[in-house]
C-alpha cells in the first residue's frame, strides 16, 4: 500500500509540474502576442502617417511650366509663371499659395520678399477665366495657369530687371539668377531657379 501511495503522489507531482508549464508557456505566449500586435498597429499608424505626408508633398504642391519676364515699363520689373497643380493634387485656393524669391540684388547685397498667389490675378488658360485679385479662387489638377508676379506686390530687389543689371555690371555684383520657392499651406514646397543673366525682352524665358 505504501508504495502505491508513493506512486500516486509521484504522478500528481507530475501531474501538477505539467499543469505549471502549461499554464507559463499561455502566458508567455499572451505576452508574446500583444507585443507583436502592438508593434503591427505602430508600424501601420507609422505607415499611414508617412503616407499621408508623402501624398501631401507631392501631389500637394504647384509645378512650374515656364517663366517668363514682361515688360513693366522697359525694366521688366515683372515675371509670369505657368504653373498647374501636381498630378493627384485636389483643389487648392489660391490664399493658400505664398511664393518667395531669394537674391542678389544689382548692388550685390542679399534680398529676399514673398508674396500671396491671392495678390495678383490668375488665369486658366484651359478655359480662358481668370480670378479676380484678393477674391480667394480654387485651383484645380488639370489646368493650366498664369500668373504675373511683381504686378501688385513688387518684387523689390528680386525684380529681373534689377537682378539682370548687377550681372551685366562691370564688374558684376550677382550670378543673375532669383531662387524662387512656392509655398502650399498644408502641402509641399517647389524650388526653381530663374535665370535673368541674359539679356532681357519681353517674353524671354528665365525657367
Amino acid at each position: 500500500m505504501l508504495g502505491n501511495d508513493n506512486e500516486r503522489n509521484s504522478s500528481g507531482a507530475i501531474g501538477i509540474g505539467a499543469m505549471i508549464v502549461f499554464i507559463a508557456l499561455i502566458l508567455v505566449a499572451a505576452v508574446a502576442s500583444a507585443v507583436i500586435i502592438q508593434t503591427a498597429e505602430k508600424l501601420q499608424q507609422n505607415a499611414q502617417s508617412t503616407g499621408d505626408d508623402t501624398q501631401a508633398e507631392i501631389a500637394g504642391k504647384i509645378s512650374v511650366i515656364d517663366v517668363f519676364v514682361t515688360d513693366g515699363g522697359n525694366t521688366y520689373l515683372e515675371f509670369v509663371l505657368v504653373f498647374q497643380l501636381a498630378p493627384g493634387s485636389g483643389s487648392v485656393l489660391d490664399t493658400a499659395i505664398n511664393w518667395q524669391p531669394f537674391c542678389l540684388d544689382a548692388g550685390g547685397a542679399f534680398d529676399q520678399d514673398d508674396g500671396n498667389f491671392d495678390d495678383d490675378v490668375i488665369s486658366n488658360m484651359d478655359t480662358s477665366a481668370a480670378s479676380a485679385a484678393t477674391a480667394a479662387t480654387a485651383l484645380t489638377a488639370g489646368n493650366k495657369y498664369f500668373i504675373t508676379i511683381g504686378g501688385t506686390a513688387a518684387l523689390a530687389g528680386c525684380e529681373p530687371g534689377v537682378v539682370n543689371a548687377g550681372n551685366v555690371a562691370a564688374p558684376p555684383t550677382n550670378e543673375g539668377t532669383i531662387d524662387m520657392y512656392i509655398h502650399v499651406q498644408g502641402g509641399g514646397t517647389t524650388y526653381t531657379q530663374l535665370d535673368v543673366s541674359g539679356t532681357l525682352a519681353d517674353g524671354t524665358s528665365i525657367l
